[in-house]
């Protein structure tokens, strides 16, 4: 018997699907934003529970994994199956299991009910995605397929909500019941020709039984023409109007991020500067005042203001996957992996990495064959994630020329963020050409994708993504980057000692006029245009402003953090840094994120160019106006800027990305190979850049 409504204790209901059957659309309509996100203990797949009230009954709705069948290949898998046979650890065993299943393809979709309906578990069967069925002529004896499967079947359309209250009342009446096995299964098992492996007998005798099942239940009514989704498909699946369709749109977000972004940036920027300027009036000088101004605004504030560009980034993106482009995307991806050696199982991991490493590698456990797996686990780091854009959006916005390429909408910074990320994709393809020739050698697996139908992206998805990515960038600036900030402004101001900041400045300065008078003994026109520079550093020393510079910058080169950058120039150096931006590298490490706000204070000295563009960033012009220590020659040139963003497009600068790739793959080995190789190649590929820009005349 079924539980009475507002009887104790929550029901546990499992939510269990084919990918792309609308799974996630139907957790959302019934359940909302899930209660708890987290991983399955002991694994690193992702647990997704969900609870919501229904006649007074308290209802946890579990979302599994999707999955086609119940014989477990991937982890992913291999979850699912133990949750519903209640062998998951702190999981509790599914009063009713709701089977998803896509009405468009219902002949795939009950190869899992038919294995669900054989354990006997209370079951709901969800037929999603009825209205697009509905545009496609299909049509479906819904009373009629209940009685044959044995068990409730319920058709729904998720995005408006139909169905779902009937599916609920199904829901709380199914806990108790047990579905009769799949009538006439047995039968058709027995006519299979055993010559076949285990394996093909049971895909045979169960796509029988479907067969079996749906005749008479599902009509389909014929179309002479071809559709609205055929067509568009025809062409952006198309090798050469597909892949200029995918240039066009990437080339387009790029440049939209910059131009739609800018107005909020001003906002931001400005808003930190009058913060800034509010404290250096209400605090008296001293430590906590340059602690504030100086560490904290001078960092977060660095940072807070690229958050309306990565809003806009993973808009636009989950737009593209709302609407079933990134699909398609894959299709044409697929070609460029097989080439290079890996599976087309690939590029939804590495389509994720330009989110984020982790929840890339670790969808890479839906990759049965192990060397894939692996392989795709090592360059899933390379595919720039979110942390990385801040980095690329500064530096090309602050050093980048702002002038049109080809067409007046598209501008040579949208280009060359562009780019950096096609950096990492074409190491990644370099990389895996050369490993699966050598160490990871052997055949690609399979790929096999079913492409989702065209639709209209859910506004309250899209907006929950950006809510989502622009909140976890802020919580890093709240937390992480302001922590480091702290450090870095520490370690960049102590220890400090007024007589010795004295004598370095005073030595600069008799210097600079030995060099003068050595050149005016010379008498020579070179001389003369060597001098000029030299004349110009000493008589800015005579001013107030151009001494307290001074004395900054020899109070910065003292500290902790100025010996350590010193001591580490020579391997920076080659790249065109200064010690500075070394430091700023290596205190990156940890986590990329918080370059920015290193940035931010190590060069919050010096003066700020007068002449920098009305709206840029403190930051921007405390960047443009640094300088070589004791010359006037500018820090950030435009070989320097690509040199910092390829160094970083190419480095594993992320503590978290190492510790799952040593938990996904059971060994320390990977890790330390990842960071090795990965900070090798970044070092090659700056090395690089500034020196052919350099050539060039950049």
């Amino acid at each position: 018997m079924a539980p009475a409504a507002g009887s104790s204790g929550a029901l546990t209901v499992a939510l269990l699907g084919n990918p792309n059957t609308g799974k996630s659309s139907l957790f959302s309509a019934l359940a909302g934003i899930p209660t708890r996100v987290g991983n399955y203990p002991g694994v690193t797949v992702e647990e997704k529970v969900g609870r919501f009230a229904y006649r007074g009954r308290s209802i946890d709705l579990i979302d599994l994994p999707g999955t086609y069948s119940l014989a477990p290949k991937s982890p992913d898998e291999v979850v699912a199956v133990k949750v519903l046979h209640g062998q998951m650890p702190g999981v509790a065993a599914p009063d009713c299991v709701v089977v998803v299943a896509d009405a468009t393809n219902l002949e795939r979709n009950l190869y899992l009910a038919s294995q669900v309906l054989e354990l006997g578990l209370p079951t709901v069967v969800a037929l999603t995605l009825g209205d697009v069925a509905t545009e496609k002529g299909i049509r479906i004896n819904v009373a009629e397929l209940a009685k044959r499967l044995g068990c409730p079947v319920v058709r729904v359309v998720a995005p408006c909500r139909e169905g779902i209250e009937a599916l609920s009342e199904q829901i709380l009446a199914a806990p108790g019941t047990s579905p009769p096995p799949p009538v006439g299964l047995e039968a058709q098992r027995a006519k299979v020709d055993s010559s076949h492996t285990l394996q093909a007998q049971e895909a045979i005798a169960r796509y029988a039984w479907i067969e079996q099942v749906l005749a008479g239940v599902v009509h389909t009514s014929p179309t002479l023409t071809r559709s609205l989704n055929q067509q568009i498909d025809a062409v952006v699946t198309h090798r050469v109007w597909g892949t200029l369709v995918f240039a066009a749109t990437m080339l387009g977000m790029f440049s939209s991020i910059f131009w739609l972004a800018t107005p909020f940036m001003d906002l931001i920027s400005a808003a930190v500067d009058r913060l800034a300027d509010l404290a250096r009036a209400w605090l008296p000088p001293g430590a906590l005042a340059s602690l504030l101004i100086d560490g904290v605004l001078a960092g977060v504030g660095g940072v807070v203001v690229f958050v309306p560009q990565i809003a806009l980034l993973f808009f636009f993106i989950a737009i593209l996957e709302g609407c079933g482009y990134l699909s398609r995307a894959a299709f044409l991806m697929d070609r460029l992996l097989v080439g290079v050696g890996l599976s087309g199982k690939s590029f939804i991991p590495l389509l994720s990495s330009f989110a984020c490493a982790i929840p890339g590698i670790m969808a890479a456990r839906t990759i049965e064959n192990r060397r894939d797996r692996l392989l795709t686990i090592m360059l899933a780091p390379l595919m720039s994630c979110s942390a990385r854009l801040p980095v690329y959006l500064l530096l090309c916005g602050a050093f980048v020329p702002n002038v049109p390429v080809g067409f007046s909408w598209l501008r040579l910074p949208a280009l060359v963020l562009a780019a950096m990320y096609a950096v990492g994709v074409v190491v990644a393809a370099v990389v895996a050409w050369v490993l699966t020739r050598t160490l990871f050698r052997g055949p690609a697996q399979p790929f096999v994708m079913e492409l989702p139908g065209w639709r209209w992206p859910r506004m309250e998805v899209v907006l929950e993504r950006v809510r989502e990515a622009a909140g976890s960038f802020l919580q890093n600036a709240g937390t992480l980057i302001i922590g480091v900030s702290v450090v870095v402004w520490a370690l960049s101001s102590y220890p400090h000692n007024e007589l010795s900041i004295d004598a370095e400045v005073e030595a600069q300065r008799a210097g600079m006029a030995a060099a003068v008078a050595a050149l005016d003994a010379g008498g020579t026109p070179a001389a003369a245009k060597e001098r000029e520079p030299l004349v110009e550093q000493l008589s800015a020393l005579d001013t107030e402003e151009g001494m307290a510079a001074a004395r900054r910058g020899a109070a910065q080169r003292q500290s902790f953090l100025g010996r350590a950058g010193r001591l580490i120039e020579p391997l920076v150096r080659p790249l065109g840094w200064d010690w500075r931006i070394g430091c700023a590298a290596i205190a990156s490490f940890p986590a990329r994120e918080v370059v920015l706000g290193t940035l931010g204070v190590i060069y919050n000295l010096g003066d700020v160019d007068a002449g920098a563009e009305e709206g840029s960033s403190a930051l921007v012009r405390r960047l443009r106006a640094a300088t070589w220590d004791g010359t006037n020659r500018k820090v950030f040139t435009l070989p320097v800027a690509l040199s910092l963003m390829v160094f970083f497009a190419l480095c594993a600068q992320c503590a978290s990305t190492l510790v799952v790739i040593g938990r996904e793959t059971g060994s320390w080995i990977w890790p330390l190979v990842s960071f090795t190789s990965m900070t090798l190649l970044a070092w090659l590929g700056a090395f690089a850049t500034y020196q052919i820009g350099t050539a060039l005349g950049w």
